[in-house]
């Protein structure tokens, strides 16, 4: 058997032997073959055919970034940045550029416009203190076209293309497709300046208990007192019933039981009669309206007219209900607790005394490791000083007698341009210094890997990650550990920055509670449901500017005398002066119509006024 098989081996290599040698290899330098196979009964021959082609000459890949470039970059917070901070050398090696920081206060209306009287201008940044149209005529800035933008940026372009109104900003005039700036389109333009917070013990204490309760945990050491059991957050919404209610309770029921009647339902955070602010929206929301009484338009049904917030029906239902929780006592102004007049100082000066039920809960400023300690204690560590048991829920919304209430976004539009929001590029920016800064934006900011490591700075050093990397939110390293080469007197964020980042995740990681709060908003439709919206929005985007330009001559001429009948009335309402609002309503609103409403109402009519229309669905992620 043995012998059998080696003559069986023996047969096969010499096959192999006599195959190899019939069937040469071309060499791979110039010619690929067509085999031509002819059969004759068993036998097959096959022979290279003739056919050449020239192989391709090998080129050298093009590197777009063989020429080194001087880029000058001034963004805000960079007046006191020094030279050669380790990101900036990162930066100058990969993109071979020699960047020049400019130590200018990018805020500063007094240093930017003493910068742009000498002629000056960053090749790149946002300049807040100096409108950039002005720039742009003053010849101190050089446009960019929407081509480039969508080659050079393809990020950027799909968010436009996910809110077409985008296009819109920045736009110059008598350009088509040319544009001043690249518009800031961030997450902090959408999201709640300010949630709706109750003291969750208070209202467990007078009857009105909440089950759907999700915990808020932070490790943050400063923070450690509302690492857990402390902060909470709900998909309750109490009745407007139940709300009034439990105004009057945490008033009248000693909700803290400590045998003294010195709490309040809730302080409205002004000190007098007005037309509100980012920290009353959350009460005008109750009744669809907010504080931006001279841009928002309602359709009234009642009229069939769009008019201003002054003149709408959800107005008149506020002044009923502020007038009512005032005159009780369930509500008390801002108290000047500082002696300073300092706002902050005694807003939170009121809360922290204690007494409060309700309270409007700033999202991005409280427990936020990376502002100052004075800011980051506001709530709920400067209660538990004198309340160390006080507990506290986020709701949704409060709402009015309809059922339906919400709250604002901080800008109305996801996109922002002007002086507070446009990304420039000055005339000394040449194409070559166009393309090379912007492919230092698309990376710094379009792509994980740069963002991460140049907003935050590097893990381990800057940062670690409160739990899962990537889907957790960042603990700051306190400064004073940062080894000397990665520290500078400026802000980390420097080259990366969040105005071009719309994914709600990577902005809210500044802080354990604003990322739990802000996943649980979107997982949970907030945003979506509860989100004030105008009819109209009186602006250039949707108007015209003609139309604008008619609106904003006939508004320098009445709107004065429209607004002191409004001042008096909602005075007065304020005050407790007004014995019915609901019957002296039609009067008041005769009297706004006759010293010039009707007039504005006719140009807030026209059909060429669009309506507003924002794709909300596009905007939280």
């Amino acid at each position: 058997m043995k012998s059998k098989l080696c003559v069986l081996l023996t047969l096969l290599l010499l096959f192999t032997l006599v195959s190899c040698s019939q069937s040469q290899e071309q060499t791979p330098d110039v010619t690929t073959t067509a085999a031509q196979v002819t059969t004759t009964k068993a036998e097959t021959t096959t022979k290279a055919a003739q056919q050449t082609t020239t192989a391709p000459a090998q080129t050298e890949p093009v590197n777009p970034f063989e020429k080194h470039l001087e880029i000058s970059y001034l963004v805000r917070f960079t007046e006191n940045y020094e030279e050669g901070r380790w990101d900036e050398l990162e930066l100058e090696e990969k993109f071979n550029i020699d960047l020049k920081v400019w130590n200018i206060d990018a805020y500063s209306a007094e240093q930017c416009t003493m910068m742009a009287a000498a002629g000056d201008w960053a090749d790149t940044g946002y300049i807040n203190g100096y409108d950039p149209v002005r720039a742009y005529n003053e010849g101190l800035t050089r446009n960019i076209t929407l081509e480039t933008i969508r080659t050079k940026l393809p990020e950027y372009y799909s968010i436009l293309e996910g809110n077409p109104i985008g296009f819109q900003f920045n736009l110059i005039p008598d350009e088509p497709e040319h544009y001043y700036g690249i518009s800031f389109c961030y997450a902090m333009n959408n999201y709640w300046y300010h949630v709706n917070c109750f003291r969750l013990d208070w209202l467990e204490n007078v009857g009105y208990d909440i089950d759907d309760l999700t915990e808020v945990k932070i490790s943050y050491e400063p923070l450690s007192r509302a690492s857990e059991g402390v902060m909470f957050l709900s998909n309750h919404v109490f009745s407007y019933e139940e709300f009034c209610d439990i105004l009057r309770a945490f008033t009248e029921e000693d909700p803290d039981g400590n045998g003294i009647d010195d709490t309040f339902g809730a302080m409205y955070p002004l000190t007098g009669p007005s037309y509100g602010s980012t920290w009353t929206d959350i009460y005008t929301g109750m009744f669809g309206i907010t504080s931006y009484y001279t841009t928002w338009l309602h359709y009234d049904e009642t009229s069939g007219n769009y008019v201003p917030p002054y003149a709408s029906t959800g107005w008149r239902d506020f002044l009923v209900f502020i007038n009512d929780m005032l005159s009780k006592g369930y509500m008390n102004y801002l108290q000047d607790v500082t002696g300073t007049g300092d706002y902050l100082g005694n807003f939170y000066g009121c809360l922290n005394t204690g007494v409060y039920g309700h309270f409007p809960l700033d999202c991005l400023y409280n427990m936020n490791p990376t502002y100052p300690d004075w800011v980051r204690d506001w709530v709920p560590n400067g209660i538990l000083d004198k309340h160390p048991d006080a507990k506290f829920v986020v709701v949704p919304v409060i709402v009015g007698p309809d059922g339906t209430g919400g709250n604002r976004r901080y800008i109305d539009t996801p996109f922002r341009d002007g002086a507070y929001g446009t990304w420039t590029f000055g005339a000394s920016c040449t194409d070559e210094k166009l393309d090379r800064c912007l492919a230092l934006l698309r990376y710094t900011h379009f792509t994980d890997e740069g963002f991460y490591r140049y907003y935050y700075g590097l893990e381990n050093i800057h940062y670690k990650w409160s739990g899962e990397p990537y889907n957790s939110a960042i603990i700051a390293t306190d400064t004073s550990k940062i080894p000397k080469q990665y520290t500078n007197n400026a802000i980390q964020a420097i080259f990366a920055t969040d105005k071009f980042l719309t994914d709600f995740k990577k902005w809210s990681m500044v802080s354990e509670w604003f990322y739990q709060l802000c996943e649980y908003q979107i997982e949970n439709g907030w945003f979506i449901k509860y989100t004030l919206e105008p009819d109209k929005l009186i602006s250039r985007l949707f108007m015209g500017n003609d139309l604008y330009d008619e609106y904003i001559a006939l508004r320098d001429k009445i709107q004065s005398d429209i607004l002191t009948v409004a001042n008096d009335f909602r005075n007065r309402a304020f005050r407790g002066e007004i014995a019915n609002i609901y019957s002296e309503w039609e009067t008041y609103i005769d009297r706004l119509y006759a010293a010039g409403l009707d007039q504005f109402v006719e140009i807030f009519n026209r059909d060429d006024f669009k309506k507003f229309e924002i794709d909300k669905s596009k905007l939280y992620y």
